[in-house]
């Protein structure tokens, strides 16, 4: 099947540039910098607003219970979402959700400067975030094939995974800064005007009409039949559904580490974001310039089960310096799971059913969430280190699970448009 894409490479055969080459990828590319530089900041302001002094001033297993109120509706509509993504036009998707991000954030950045948001303000907040999150994170990922042609797919997809890494290393520092030297508000006015940014360039897309398949596509649960029914596809969405899960709790209670455990404050907490970023960014490098190599599958499975034995490391450091070097290392290894596994799915999955299937590989993403309030409450009973080893460790043991019981995905070799459906 012919895939739609706004415009051809500005130059054919130009391999350095990638999806660079393609000037509607990189127009979307940049609206997807600016809402995720936005994101950091909300991110960082939310965690230190709900255990900080300066803000409410709450026990750990807050932060678990203000995480999940914003990824439950994302989890629960992530897969109606790939539906709409799979039959409506991806511009105008995106196009409401960011606008209305954009106002909620400012919205609320305006109420805490106020002194008029508590605890359940803020938990109404996330839940209305977390519905608009949903409604666009399957449609970001449906709309590259309209952008690129899929031998370009792999730098593609590292290029928007290498924007995150990267405001995971300016964002929560700048916004360290501005917490420690204006307020915790302001940095959700930062959120707002990201996504307002955002929302401005998508606007300026201009995308050929995408067809669609006429009479019944199968509905939701067509995506998760295709899913259950390919062995890769399983595997490989499992092991990111495992990782988030029990592998991402350390995030959920990094506050707690900077705040407790480290007692570095929130420069410090900004500087562990940054230093998992920097790895993050060097591990997507690396698949931009070298690739995952002749073993793609194999190579997928070992950098989650050594992302476990860093994040295990991580949780036993009490010194700031090693903390970051274990977040680096463990951010290098994940980031190259997680362009193998996006890239792959990219690949073989078939356009009419992108938006469902990717709908369910974004689900994951959320799970951290999920895993944070139970890691919380653990946290309160055996201590922050000790919950985060023992969900890191489970993830190495999955990936060495996988390895042994998952053929398909370990004969998984280049990534490459041959892949493709």
């Amino acid at each position: 099947m012919v895939r739609p894409v706004a415009e051809v490479a500005d130059s054919a055969g130009d391999r350095r540039l990638g999806a660079f080459a393609y000037p509607h990828y990189r127009r979307f590319w940049f609206a997807t910098l600016a809402r995720v530089f936005g994101l950091q900041f909300r991110f960082v302001a939310m965690g230190w607003f709900v255990v900080s002094d300066d803000g409410l001033d709450l026990s750990p297993i807050w932060l678990g219970i203000v995480g999940l109120s914003s990824a439950l509706p994302t989890i629960a509509l992530s897969v109606p979402a790939g539906l709409v993504a799979d039959r409506y036009e991806h511009r105008s998707i995106l196009l409401l959700s960011q606008t209305t991000t954009a106002v909620l954030s400012l919205l609320l950045g305006t109420l805490i400067v106020g002194g008029a948001v508590d605890v359940w303000g803020l938990i109404a907040w996330a839940i209305g975030v977390g519905v608009l999150t949903a409604l666009a994170v399957p449609t970001q990922s449906a709309i590259l094939p309209r952008l690129i042609e899929p031998k370009a797919m792999a730098s593609g997809v590292a290029l928007i995974t290498s924007i995150w890494n990267t405001m995971r290393i300016v964002g929560p520092a700048a916004a360290g800064v501005l917490i420690a030297w204006i307020g915790v508000g302001q940095a959700f006015w930062v959120t707002g005007l990201g996504f307002a940014l955002s929302a401005a360039l998508i606007a300026s897309l201009r995308l050929p009409p995408l067809e669609r398949q006429g009479g019944d596509d199968g509905g939701m649960r067509a995506g998760l039949r295709y899913i259950f029914a390919q062995p890769v596809f399983l595997a490989t969405i499992g092991l990111s559904f495992f990782t988030s899960l029990f592998g991402m709790s350390y995030y959920t209670l990094l506050p707690v580490f900077a705040d407790d455990v480290l007692d570095v404050g929130s420069q410090g907490f900004g500087l562990m974001e940054a230093a998992a970023g920097v790895g993050g960014f060097l591990g997507t490098l690396a698949m931009i310039r070298i690739g995952a190599g002749r073993y793609a599958g194999p190579t997928m499975l070992a950098a989650a089960g050594v992302f476990g034995l860093f994040i295990c490391g991580f949780a036993g450091s009490r010194q700031l310096v090693m903390s970051m070097a274990m977040l680096f290392c463990a951010s290098f290894s994940s980031s190259m799971y997680l362009n193998i596994g996006m890239t792959l799915l990219q690949l073989r999955v078939p356009d009419q059913l992108r938006g469902r299937v990717m709908g369910v590989w974004s689900m994951t993403w959320f799970l951290s969430a999920v895993g944070g309030l139970p890691a919380s409450a653990l946290a309160e009973w055996i201590g922050a280190p000790w919950t985060v080893a023992l969900g890191s460790l489970s993830v190495s043991a999955f990936a060495g699970l996988l390895f042994v019981l998952s053929k398909e995905l370990r004969g998984v070799r280049e990534l490459d448009e041959s892949d493709g459906p």
